[in-house]
This record gives structure tokens, sequence and C-alpha cells, in this order.
């Protein structure tokens, strides 16, 4: 799970490097109350503290990663290769 915030700017340009068709199937959490579609009660539980975070078999890891590192963490396919940012 992705955890972010509509005011976290970091969160955006994480979203944007899946592209428009990729960061609609991310399976995004919001975490700011007023957000759109808000579970600031689940990020609470989870002990998302900073933004973006990520939940990665079972684990969470804080800041913006990488397409390659977020490959690495998540056990997609290594042959898959990401254009350069």
């Amino acid at each position: 799970k992705f955890y972010g915030a509509y005011w976290c700017g970091f969160c955006l340009k994480q979203r944007a490097m899946f592209g428009a068709g990729g960061s609609r199937r991310l399976p995004y959490v919001e975490c700011a109350e007023g957000g759109y579609q808000a579970d600031a009660a689940l990020c609470e539980a989870r002990r998302v503290t900073g933004y973006p975070s990520w939940e990665i078999g079972g684990k969470l890891y804080s800041g913006m990663k990488s397409l390659p590192e977020l490959q690495r963490l998540s056990g997609f396919n290594p042959a898959v290769q990401f254009p350069a940012p």
C-alpha cells in the first residue's frame, strides 16, 4: 500500500513516477483528514508517521522510493527495466 496526503509534494512526485495509468492502479491510502476518501484511522493504526510511505510485505518504508527500489522491495520481476527519470 502507498500511504500519502493530498498536500504532500513528494507523494505527487511519487505517483507521477507510475504515469497516469499506473498511479490509478496503486493501492493508495489517503492519510490526511479532509482528503478524498481519507482513512486516517488506518494510517494511525499502521503507524504511518511520514509521507510517502509504502507497506510492502507487512513492513513500512518511509520516504520517496525509486521504481527500481520499489521493485526490489516488492519482489517485482527483476528482468523488467525502468527508464531513467
